[in-house]
């Protein structure tokens, strides 16, 4: 919900001649202009015109596509493509965007234009942030920022991305990362004086201490953007500001001003149509009514942020209407719905905060440090080494009469070996450092998994059984309770009891690197032996074949996922098949294997039921590694599950 403001960058860059009022002086130059001045005065008016208009913005983007593809000219295409591009972006059409981005790319690529390729870069990693694809921002950041620091002529460049790579880490929850990258590019525009730069940069540090719990500072810096912004005569970006001062005020209880802020800043998106910021400001309006009371009202406002962000694949947006809707319903007793909409926020927040997108992220940027140590150190070597040999070639010349031809054919040799040795004692060193960084990675990763996990033990699992007893103790208390309600809470205290096994299923999943056969063969005995203490008139069978080996290894994501559709699956058939006899199997040929749920109960018809969540989780859980789920069943004749995927 807190709110960053990203740096997009075009191509062009505004010239000092129209510092005093750009568009009038800019619309005045283009009546006498032709060819690529002309395509670069129609970018200046839709870069001018974004922030304040954005039908014109489109206006003088298409201009400049027309006028640039007249000259066949692949430089003022490119340019003019990445001015449209910004346009949709400041809509929220995130796939037209990307789209007219990667043909500005391949053009640039083309003609060899490395500035303008790492403006693409960052316009790239843009894109796919607010796609919720943050390995994929923060490798064409780092590729942007690469080309930058080595060939920019313009300050603010370096700053710019800067911003923008501590936008994704924000949304990591990395927040000590988050203040470094602002404060160095905070550094950078106070140095040039850059107002519009420093602006930005005050707007976000005031977003990141929202999740710092500095609410009364968090609104100071946020006023101090805005009023730059009205400044700067940049008006859209004011309901960014907006959105923190009312998250700020929400959290110190002053929910009559939040409402305020809120409402203002739906207004101002509506009339800016900018569908991406508008469904985030309907996210926190709709919380903040469901909040006060007003829980039906709440929920219309988080049901219209959802469909907004589903319809143009807003995922963040998406995920967070979806916990908010969940805690919504919860609120108004409406239990299945409120659960059908936290199964759905948790598999959205697992594919947007997957463990591989996390390592990902961080890979990315110890790839990039490492690189740029070793060519500093390469260079220092370098000139180390130039320096070792003038002080050699002055020595021989010292005494270049005594034996020249001897002297320097020893020489060459000498200097040889030592080069020679140099450049083993290099590459050995290399190798080290890569290993160092390697293995600090890895420990890194370790130390971040077991701090979520101890998370989830200790404050997620603790509450769970808290209302499990909270639950038990209600029944107690209250002798002359009516079956309605006593069989409602003695729903939510199975459904409590279910979730805090599955946690502590995904738990042991996240505290391991790998899930070995013989892991998953416990694990599963020790589920089937619950299920056999519970249905004792059902006998239960689970046999691994032998041409299995135990010290088999899965990644933990793909054992956890085989071992919930087993779980699932005998589940479903305890529920439904009235059968006295269900058997487990897995079994290997050749390169892959074979998961095999049979029992002998009254089974159904195919065509007769309706696919649920349960059935369509698993078939989403074998897709996910790579496996294909079948079901066959007739009346009368059991049901046969099979699962079957690469080893």
């Amino acid at each position: 919900m807190f709110k960053h403001i990203k740096l997009l960058v075009l191509i062009c860059c505004t010239s000092s001649v129209f510092a005093q009022d750009p568009i009038d002086s800019l619309r005045n130059v283009a009546g006498d202009q032709t060819g690529i001045e002309l395509v670069k005065t129609f970018n200046e008016l839709s870069w001018h015109y974004k922030n304040r208009d954005l039908d014109s913005a489109d206006y003088f983007a298409n201009n400049a596509i027309i006028e640039a593809e007249k000259l066949k000219d692949d430089r003022s295409i490119a340019s003019a493509f990445n001015s449209k591009a910004s346009v949709f972006e400041a809509r929220g059409v995130l796939d037209s965007a990307k789209l007219y981005h990667e043909r500005g790319l391949e053009l640039k690529i083309a003609i060899q234009d490395s500035l303008g390729m790492a403006d693409s870069f960052n316009n790239l990693g843009i894109i796919y942030d607010e796609k919720g694809d943050y390995s994929e921002a923060i490798s064409h950041y780092f590729q942007a920022l690469e080309i930058y620091e080595e060939k920019a002529t313009e300050f603010d460049k370096v700053p710019m991305v800067l911003v923008n790579i501590g936008i994704v880490y924000k949304k990591q929850k990395e927040f000590d990362k988050v203040l470094e990258y602002y404060e160095r590019a905070l550094e950078i525009y106070r140095e040039n004086d850059s107002d519009f730069g420093i602006t930005i940069t005050t707007g976000n540090i005031g977003s990141v201490l929202l999740n710092l719990k500095e609410f009364e500072e968090s609104i100071r810096y946020s006023e101090e953007a805005m009023q730059g912004y009205k400044n700067l005569g940049y008006d859209r970006y004011v309901p960014y500001m907006l959105i923190n001062m009312a998250v700020a005020r929400d959290s110190l209880s002053d929910y009559t001003k939040a409402k305020q802020l809120y409402d203002q800043s739906v207004s101002l998106f509506e009339q800016d149509n900018n569908l991406y910021e508008l469904s985030n400001a309907r996210i926190g309006l709709g919380s903040l009514m469901t909040k006060q009371g007003d829980v039906s009202g709440g929920i219309t406002v988080l049901n219209e942020a959802l469909q907004m962000a589903e319809a143009n694949g807003f995922m963040e947006f998406r995920v967070k209407a979806l916990k908010e809707l969940s805690k919504a319903e919860a609120q108004r007793g409406n239990y299945r719905a409120a659960h059908d909409f936290s199964s759905r926020y948790a598999r959205g927040i697992d594919s947007l905060f997957s463990k591989e997108k996390t390592e990902a992220i961080v890979e990315m940027e110890a790839k990039y440090e490492t690189e740029k140590k070793e060519k500093e150190i390469m260079t220092q070597r370098a000139e180390l080494a130039e320096k070792e040999l003038e002080v050699k070639r002055k020595n021989n010349m010292i005494f270049g009469g005594f034996g020249l031809a001897f002297v320097l054919a020893l020489i060459g040799y000498l200097l040889y070996q030592q080069q020679k040795l140099k450049n083993r004692q290099l590459r050995k060193e290399g190798e080290l450092k890569a290993a160092l960084a390697k293995i600090e990675t890895q420990n890194q990763l370790q130390e971040q998994r077991l701090r979520i996990s101890r998370d989830l033990h200790d404050n997620i699992g603790a509450q769970l059984t808290f209302i499990i007893s909270s639950l038990d103790n209600l029944k107690y208390g209250f002798k002359n309770m009516s079956e309605g309600l006593e069989s409602r809470l003695q729903g939510i205290s199975g459904f409590t009891s279910q979730t805090i096994y599955e946690l502590r299923d995904t738990i042991w999943a996240m505290n391991k690197n790998g899930i070995s056969l013989e892991d998953l063969q416990a694990r599963i005995t020790n589920f089937i032996d619950k299920a056999q203490w519970a249905n004792k008139d059902t006998s239960f069978q689970f046999f691994i074949s032998e041409g299995l080996q135990k010290d088999e290894t899965f990644t933990s994501t793909k054992g956890m996922n085989i071992y919930r559709i087993i779980q699932e699956g005998v589940n479903n058939a305890m529920k439904y098949s009235e059968a006295n006899e269900i058997n487990v199997r897995i079994d290997a040929e050749d390169s892959n294997c074979t998961v095999l749920i049979e029992d002998n109960g009254i089974g159904f018809n195919m065509n007769d039921i309706e696919t649920g969540n349960g059935l369509n989780n698993m078939k989403k859980r074998a897709s996910d590694i790579g496996g294909v789920l079948e079901i066959k069943s007739k009346d009368k004749e059991g049901t046969r599950l099979q699962l079957r995927f690469p080893c």
